[in-house]
């Protein structure tokens, strides 16, 4: 603008040597100034509420952390744990501990099978001749059932025991409720085979696991049957089969393929392979170590054979029409029109089911995304007639192969395995109960405790757990100080302008401002108001020592605090509200203030809506201010020109004036001559 108002001048060729920039900008500031410093005076104070509600919304955050920290049971169950043995046993607690004292000797460690193959002149050897053979791993067979949870109340037969339920039931409940059921009846599987183990988890999951000895178990083993009205349903599955093989092609016949075919199979067989150096210098130094997983029950063997298996490839088609048919007696339905790997997912699902599959632990199957089924059978079935197909014409089309029948096992020459460690179960005392596990990590002995066993010790370890009542009573105690500061903060921020520090630019920058007094209102009554899950002797916060002084603050009687909480610390836990699906009007005193807290603090909250108000304000006033400034920018302009013009007219008329005292000069002294 300064430089349109010099050519403006030099346009008018004005030159009195009045400074008309420096005038009119005098005349615009003398106007402008004081209505700028109005609406900027106005931004400020947006800013300064805006920043003051920040400060709003940190102490009620505060508030709210302060007390989800004690909004439910598991908030109250913490722990403090001291192991006077650390070197043999690491202790850690659930919100499920109770504090008690036990005494742990660890006598032995669990261990898991390792097995170690002959030796091998370089790891990329070619064995068998680069033909290729197979691996069988005898394992113990293990089947599982994953249950559902109970809606309705009623008994179920599993293997020929009855267990009642009760509607819901959890899925773990039912899983533990069966185990308990079968290991106590006389007549259970359980009970008459020593070596048959039974294992519930908290995934609802309940796995039978069968000695080797046992061979191939049928499916029967391990059954379900509804004999009552309970709601309740059950997968059965077989997780491991006795005797798995794996398949070494002629492009893996080497320690490494060896190593890598294992480890791909590993899930399902519970093994780890390396390939290892074992430092003899001698010409075979390359070993293949097979570890198990630890645990009496994961012992496994390891046989190698020269032959193949044989094997039974299945090729579906689109489903021609709605009906059924049978392979190897089992019936599969299907729908008109379902894809070729739907009918081979239900057949091999279906199958897998079956004793077809469980009563001959050696076979195995495999479906496509194709739509094609291999079924595979292990040596030791010998001769296998392979599962006949009935009923299928006119349902869907179906190719089938068979590859060559191997009917003997032939052990490969120079190969083989020996142990070097069997597997064995952890050995240890608890409160003078011996107690053995298949892991060294245990978490079902002591009630909320996980215990990681280390090493074996002479001595037993002293165990206490005790309420970790410091930390509670601090996180208890942190109301207090919250409350305190954010009515100081409130005080400063609601009151007077701090005429002292001018530069303190948050003082009463919320001067005036109601949803303050509301806030404030509101965090004093989640304080003094009565729980909605009182207890007998607490029905308030003041019931454990907080209480209100003559000058708003609140205060705390440590001592009876303390003494609450080491008394009668169930009421306590009830007084907050501590309590598991309990209605949603009936939180206790920290679930109905966070539940408060998050209402102040949602997107439509009282915060969130000041804030959003100041902020339009602030851009409102900005936009006033841009106005202004354009305004005065274009009065500035006008000004300039019109005392450019008016200085232009005073410099013609003396210019005019010199040039008529000039000639009258000229006259006076021609006459006075």
């Amino acid at each position: 603008m300064t430089t349109a108002n010099n050519n403006i001048v030099s346009a008018l060729n004005a030159g009195s040597g009045i400074n008309i920039q420096e005038l009119a900008q005098a005349l615009v500031d003398a106007e402008k100034v004081p209505r700028e410093s109005l609406v900027q005076s106005k931004i400020d104070k947006s800013d300064a509420k805006i920043s003051g509600l920040g400060i709003v919304k940190n102490v009620l955050q505060r508030f709210s952390t302060a007390f989800k920290s004690l909004d439910s049971a598991g908030d109250f169950k913490k722990f403090t744990v001291t192991n006077s043995n650390t070197s043999a046993i690491n202790l850690s607690t659930s919100t499920l501990a109770d504090p008690g004292s036990h005494s742990v000797q660890v006598q032995s460690l669990a261990l898991g099978s390792r097995q170690k193959s002959t030796g091998f002149s370089a790891t990329k050897a070619q064995i068998n001749g680069g033909e290729p053979f197979a691996l069988q791993i005898t394992t113990r067979e293990t089947q599982k059932i994953t249950f559902s949870a109970v809606s309705a109340a009623g008994t179920i037969t599993v293997s020929g025991v009855n267990v009642a339920l009760g509607a819901g039931d959890s899925a773990a409940t039912v899983a533990s409720k069966v185990k308990e059921a079968l290991e106590a009846d006389g007549s259970s599987f359980v009970s008459t085979y020593s070596n048959r183990t039974l294992e519930a988890k908290s995934d609802g999951t309940l796995t039978v696991t069968f000695e080797l000895s046992e061979g191939d178990v049928d499916s029967s083993a391990l059954s379900v049957s509804s004999i009552g009205s309970s709601d309740l349903t059950s997968t059965f599955t077989t997780t491991r089969n006795g005797i798995q093989e794996i398949n070494i092609g002629s492009a893996q016949t080497t320690p490494l393929g060896i190593v890598s075919e294992i480890n791909s199979a590993g899930t399902t067989l519970g093994l780890n392979a390396q390939l290892i150096n074992d430092g003899s210098g001698g010409s075979d130094p390359y070993k293949i170590l097979l570890t198990g997983e630890s645990g009496e029950r994961n012992e496994f063997t390891v046989t190698t054979t020269s032959s193949q298996p044989e094997v039974q490839n299945v090729t579906f088609g689109t489903a021609q029409s709605t009906g059924s048919f049978t392979v190897a007696g089992v019936t599969v339905s299907v729908s008109a029109g379902e894809s070729p790997s739907i009918i081979a997912s239900r057949v091999k699902a279906s199958l897998d089911a079956d004793s077809f599959i469980t009563s001959s632990a050696g076979r195995s199957i495999a479906a496509s995304s194709d739509g094609s089924m291999q079924i595979t059978y292990t040596r030791s079935d010998g001769d296998i007639a392979f599962p006949t197909f009935a009923n299928i014409s006119g349902v869907v089309d179906v190719g089938i192969s068979e590859a060559t029948a191997f009917s003997a096992n032939s052990s490969l020459a120079a190969f083989s395995f020996s142990s070097i460690q069997s597997a064995s179960d952890a050995k240890l005392v608890v409160n003078g109960m011996s107690v053995s596990r298949g892991s060294n990590l245990i978490g079902d002995v002591i009630q909320g405790v996980t215990m990681e066993l280390l090493a074996p010790s002479s001595a037993s370890s002293t165990v206490n757990i005790s309420r970790d009542s410091a930390t509670l009573f601090e996180n208890i105690k942190e109301f207090t100080t919250i409350y305190n500061e954010t009515i100081s903060d409130f005080d400063i921020l609601t009151g007077p302008v701090n005429s002292d520090d001018p530069d303190d630019e948050l003082s009463g920058s919320l001067f005036g401002e109601s949803s303050v007094r509301t806030i404030k209102s509101s965090l004093r009554n989640m304080l003094v108001s009565n729980s909605t899950t009182p207890s007998a002797n607490f029905k308030a916060l003041r019931d454990i020592g907080f209480s209100f002084d003559k000058g708003g603050l609140l205060t705390l009687d440590e001592d009876k605090l303390f003494d609450s909480l080491e008394n009668k610390f169930d009421e306590v836990v009830t007084l907050f509200g501590g309590n598991a699906g309990i209605a949603d009007t009936n939180r206790g005193i920290a679930g109905d203030s966070v539940k408060k807290l998050d209402e102040m603090l949602s997107t439509t909250g009282i915060v969130k809506r000041q804030t959003n108000t100041a902020e339009s304000d602030k851009t409102r006033y900005k936009e006033d201010l841009s106005k202004l400034q354009v305004r005065y920018e274009a009065l500035l302009e006008r000004y300039t020109r019109q005392f450019a013009i008016m200085d232009s007219l005073v410099n013609q008329y003396n210019t005019t004036r010199t040039s008529l005292q000039g000639s009258f000069d000229a006259m006076l002294s021609m006459y006075s001559k």
